[in-house]
């Protein structure tokens, strides 16, 4: 769902960004994991973060671009992690920002 409405959201005009580096996907689950826990904490879940996470694990040590997407109404703040070569996403997630 999150990859969808960012897919979406790029489509209709909204800013983006892909970095150069690369990071372990394994690290980067290990990151997201500990925001996921932090956001439902505070009662604001990130959107397919379940799913993302989870694919980030199955990447293993896989390395992977990081970018972002953000959308002014609703306020939304898109993670993205793409295959090395950017050729394809491998995970979403979205973050209400209200």
């Amino acid at each position: 769902m999150a990859f969808e409405a960012c897919r979406a959201a790029i489509r209709a005009g909204a800013e983006y960004i892909v970095w150069d580096h690369t990071l372990p996907a394994d690290q980067l689950a290990r990151n997201y994991s500990r925001r996921a826990q932090h956001m439902a904490k505070i009662g604001n879940p990130m959107l397919g973060g379940t799913e993302a996470i989870e694919q980030l694990r199955t990447s293993g040590d896989r390395p992977l671009r990081v970018g972002e997407a953000k959308v002014a109404d609703p306020p939304t703040h898109f993670q993205l992690f793409l295959a090395a070569d950017g050729s394809r996403v491998v995970a979403c997630i979205g973050i209400d920002q209200r």
